[in-house]
């Protein structure tokens, strides 16, 4: 079963209480108060996420960096990591794991709080990340984007799909394309964009984990809106042409559909955007619109629809 479809299921049976502003459904969930706090969790499984030769001082950060782009998307400072481990006999490399974890939290000013540690048949890495809203303000979600808006992504894309064939195709090699393999390995989540989005006005927002066509219809899907992605407006990532040529693959669909990114994807006014962009250290770029009637995804190309096999990473469970 597709883990959206499951997702609905979950949601469908579990209650909303007092004390939760948002739950199940958006990047994080949101804690009721004053400055109101924000809650996300995720897992990292061994040949599921990451492959048993993965080094624990990359591991580490990544861990904690695809939950923090969770804050990131919401608009929200970092607080606090739980760590939880699954542990399989003979590794024993934590040390190595946690450093790496450590120096990414103090660059961010979180602190690791806490978790829990137990056997396991292979390495599984559970992080909950906690962050706070500034007091008085709400956090950014995904379904508030409005027909007319601008859909902008900060960064660049495909860098990380780019690395991981890198990585693993012998015939491309990680040293074709140096910095995509870094994208991959080592994600850098956009948590000054995020806040800066959010005080500009930014209507709707989620990070890119998936893949910007994925997430981009999930956005739509969120705000009750259709959405057109331009690939040939797509900014890609260092090596992903070069990778892309190597394999003989498409390098803006590849850009579009290959996950892993953790950019912001974000939907705003034209005017909000033309203003905020200067001011994001990662930069910000128009790639699409989001549109009235039925909320589906259209990807363009030289004015006509492009249909890939697949819109992005999608887990069946």
């Amino acid at each position: 079963m597709p883990e959206l479809d499951l997702l609905e299921q979950i949601a469908a049976r579990v209650k909303l209480r007092p004390g939760v502003a948002i739950g199940i459904g958006d990047d994080a969930a949101v804690l009721a108060g004053d400055p109101a706090m924000v809650a996300t969790h995720d897992l990292l499984i061994e040949d599921v996420h990451f492959r048993a030769s993965t080094d624990f001082h990359d591991l580490g950060p990544k861990a904690l960096a695809v939950n923090l782009s969770d804050l990131a998307a919401m608009g929200a400072e970092p607080v606090a990591a739980l760590v939880g481990l699954g542990l399989p006999e003979g590794r024993g490399e934590v040390a190595d794991l946690y450093a790496g974890m450590e120096a990414l939290a103090a660059r961010v000013g979180a602190t690791i709080a806490g978790g829990d540690l137990t056997a396991a048949p292979c390495l599984v890495i559970a992080v909950t990340a906690l962050g706070r809203l500034s007091r008085g303000t709400a956090p950014v979600c995904r379904g508030g984007g409005r027909p007319g808006d601008w859909i902008c992504v900060t960064g660049a894309v495909g860098g990380a799909a780019a690395g991981l064939l890198a990585l693993e195709d012998p015939a491309v090699g990680a040293s074709l394309a140096p910095e995509a393999v870094r994208r991959q390995l080592r994600p850098q989540p956009r948590l000054a964009e995020g806040r800066l989005l959010r005080e500009a006005g930014a209507h709707a927002m989620l990070d890119v984990s998936d893949g910007v066509a994925l997430d981009a219809l999930r956005l739509a899907r969120a705000s009750g809106l259709g959405a057109e992605v331009d690939l040939e407006l797509l900014p890609l990532g260092p090596g992903v042409a070069e990778v892309a040529g190597r394999t003989g693959r498409d390098a803006q669909l590849l850009a579009a559909t290959g996950g892993d990114d953790y950019e912001l994807l974000v939907a705003l006014p034209a005017a909000t955007a033309i203003a905020v962009a200067p001011r994001l250290p990662a930069g910000l770029t128009r790639i699409g619109r989001l549109t009235g009637g039925e909320p589906r995804l259209r990807l363009l190309r030289g004015g006509r629809e492009v249909t890939p096999e697949r819109l992005g990473w999608e887990h069946d469970v």
